[in-house]
């Protein structure tokens, strides 16, 4: 079995999103209560601490005071300061919206573990091109990316061989252009990519870490994801600090079919 102490939770995060963290740590507590792994927020130079969880801040920045790090020498130097074979990766910004479930994930975890896998992907989004799935007949819950699948590297919501991830980063990317990049280095590599059945969860509308895709958008807050589900919580925001981003007409209209169209499909399986 694997030991749990072999994952640690990887919050990534920078100095000047320091208002997503308590809203979302305090999601993280609300649907994911006794998270039995630690937590690692990576910041700059900023400590931040929640009642009921041990959150230890990275601080990659602290001997860097007069330079500012990129985004992939920030997250290299986190890394560097975990302990663990494992680690899951989520951002400050995917505010957890429904209960985690953590059985499924100590699970992967094994899984992980037993295929000696880099990469298993919690929150695989629909639209990945050129067929790059493989349905696991050994594992019904999983399916494997292909080799040369446009996003076989993702920044979205995933269980990673910290080693193998360390490996893909390259200093002075961007997190945009890590998934770009990286995605060309992991497709020379025999390396395996899984990532969660779309067929039992995206198109069921069950999620192990249920979030939204993202928060913010190009450092606004997106409405939709946010204000009702912090309303809910009682979280109070000034939102006119970042002002929201606006979908524009054919955003708009996309999220309303892809909507209209989980919701059709169950309705019609279910």
């Amino acid at each position: 079995m694997t030991n749990k102490s072999q994952l640690t939770i990887l919050v990534n995060s920078t100095d000047s999103f320091e208002d997503c963290w308590q809203p979302f740590f305090k999601l993280f507590s609300i649907y994911w209560p006794n998270c039995p792994y630690p937590i690692v927020l990576n910041t700059e130079t900023k400590t931040f601490s929640y009642s009921g969880l041990n959150i230890q801040c990275s601080q990659v920045g602290l001997d860097e005071l007069s330079t500012k790090l990129s985004w992939s020498d920030c997250l290299i130097r986190c890394l560097d300061k975990i302990n663990t074979k494992y680690v899951l990766y989520l951002q400050e910004d995917y505010f957890i919206n429904d209960y985690v479930n953590t059985a499924l994930i100590d699970e992967f975890l094994q899984i992980m573990e037993n295929e000696e896998c880099a990469h298993i992907r919690l929150m695989e989004i629909v639209g990945n091109k050129n067929e790059p799935y493989k349905k696991l007949s050994k594992y019904p819950l999983l399916w494997e990316l292909r080799q040369k699948c446009n996003y076989r590297i993702s920044l979205q919501a995933g269980i990673w061989d910290k080693d193998r991830l360390k490996f893909y980063l390259k200093p002075n990317e961007s997190g945009w252009e890590f998934e770009r990049w990286g995605s060309i280095r992991a497709s020379k590599e025999p390396d395996k990519f899984y990532c969660q059945s779309l067929d039992y969860f995206n198109r069921q509308s069950k999620y192990i870490i249920p979030y939204s895709l993202t928060g913010i958008v190009k450092g606004k807050w997106l409405e939709e994801a946010v204000v009702e589900l912090f309303q809910k919580h009682d979280i109070d925001v000034d939102y006119s600090v970042r002002g929201f981003y606006r979908l524009n007409q054919k955003q708009q209209l996309i999220q309303a079919m892809r909507k209209a169209g989980r919701k059709l499909f169950v309705e019609i399986f279910s």
